[in-house]
């Protein structure tokens, strides 16, 4: 079974899992929605990234080297086909594509495991002729325990994120549109407030920023929901997600505060996550695994569309400005904003924002842009990026050539049979 029969199947059982919960007393309002091009929109771009274990040591499986990478990719949408990227190759993988995939370590003695980083990242400046990806890690007592694949993990996401900020500052024109795999809250390996700036940077460089989700609580709840109103329907539609069916998803009596739904961080009074406005989106009735979850850019709603210019937080907005009501999550009575918390102006936000975004969506999947489930340009991203077993043999092959003589650390890894079920772990916490 190749790669994406594996995505195909893990999609499945997610949905299976939420096919056994019953249909709301109501469901939500949905629209019908026409492929349209915005004309002022001037590119559209997307990212995704990867993280796979290649080597393991004999005796500890979550010891050994890990590779992990990201793809963006950019198109303009007046020649939809003529795509520039900057990342390995979807076709056949080549000496300049091993460049885009970075190795880490997690290795028993952490002298050894910060020779071999070492190591790596200065053969890697000397065959690429670049500055490496990161400065070599010169502490003698760093030593991670975390496990090679967990830390390959976090060090995707973070690089997803720099990926994206890149691309917001530097590469797209105001206008444009780029669409990010998973989710836009921060994990464990960036600072809220780092975040939250680039959600504020987005909004006043004029540029939209999508985050499309294929998974997790509330696309699983949503799944019988989404089957019951493609019934009635041929065409492309959507709905924005209420608020109880938001808080529904999470309920847990174990863990009554939920962090997902929080946009207030405990390390900074500003965003933990930029991603509003969640919408379910299905391209194609017929097919109940097109359908994705959208979060929106906070920063691009209305009511907090001039927060991205001021020096506040989303609290004191929340509280003094909209006068709106906020979650309050403990004992002491602190104030969180919840995603349910947000003031949306559905007439606004809607016409210029959730609609006209999904209709340049519809739009990439009749190009025939869209790629193995992926309703848009981030079908591509993902396919391209992911680890084959093709691309893992020759990356081991590769850098058993040239970690040959740097020590004698290899003769202890062996090929770890790859883990096809899901091409990048996801950090949940």
């Amino acid at each position: 079974m190749n790669l994406e029969d594996f995505k195909l199947e893990a999609t499945k059982k997610n949905v299976e899992a939420g096919m056994q919960r019953s249909l709301p007393e109501r469901l939500p309002e949905y629209r019908s929605v026409e492929a349209r091009l915005n004309p002022n929109t001037n590119y559209i771009a997307a990212l995704d990234g990867t993280d796979q274990q290649i080597f393991y040591l004999p005796y500890d499986r979550d010891r050994g080297i890990a590779a992990w990478g990201v793809l963006y990719i950019e198109c303009d949408p007046k020649n939809p086909k003529a795509i520039h990227r900057d990342g390995p190759n979807g076709g056949f993988f080549v000496t300049d594509d091993l460049f885009y995939y970075h190795l880490t370590m997690d290795l028993p003695d952490s002298i050894q495991n910060r020779r071999f980083r070492n190591d790596f990242y200065a053969i890697r400046q000397a065959l690429s002729s670049t500055r490496p990806t990161e400065p070599p890690l010169l502490n003698p007592d760093f030593d991670p325990k975390k496990g090679a694949r967990q830390i390959a993990a976090e060090e995707r996401a973070t690089g997803e994120w720099i990926a994206l900020r890149s691309a917001i500052i530097h590469q797209l024109p105001p206008g444009s549109l780029i669409l990010k795999d998973g989710r836009f809250n921060c994990q464990i390996e960036q600072a809220a407030s780092w975040v939250d700036e680039l959600g504020r940077i987005a909004t006043r460089n004029e540029v939209r920023a999508v985050a499309v989700v294929k998974s997790g609580a509330v696309y699983s709840y949503l799944c019988p929901t989404v089957r019951e109103i493609a019934k009635n329907t041929n065409k492309a539609f959507y709905f924005v997600i209420p608020p109880e069916i938001i808080e529904k998803s999470y309920e847990n009596q174990k863990y009554p505060k939920r962090k997902t739904l929080m946009l207030g961080g405990k390390d900074h009074a500003d965003l933990a996550g930029i991603g509003a406005l969640w919408t379910a989106f299905c391209p194609d009735p017929q097919k109940l695994l097109s359908f994705v979850i959208l979060e929106f850019n906070l920063y691009d709603l209305i009511n907090y569309k001039n927060l991205a210019t001021e020096p506040k937080t989303l609290l004191q907005w929340q509280l003094e400005v909209l006068q709106s009501s906020v979650h309050k999550t403990d004992a002491k009575k602190v104030p969180y904003v919840y995603v349910s918390d947000l003031l949306i102006d559905y007439d606004r936000d809607i016409a210029n924002l959730v609609e006209s975004t999904i209709q340049e969506l519809l739009w990439l999947c009749e190009c025939e842009i869209a790629r193995f489930g992926y309703p848009n340009l981030l079908g591509i991203a993902h396919h391209d990026v992911i680890l084959t077993q093709e691309k893992v043999r020759l990356l081991r092959q590769k850098y058993k050539e040239v970690f040959a003589q740097s020590d004698t650390l290899l003769s202890e890894l062996i090929d770890s049979p790859l883990d096809a079920t899901a091409h990048k772990l996801h950090n949940i916490y």
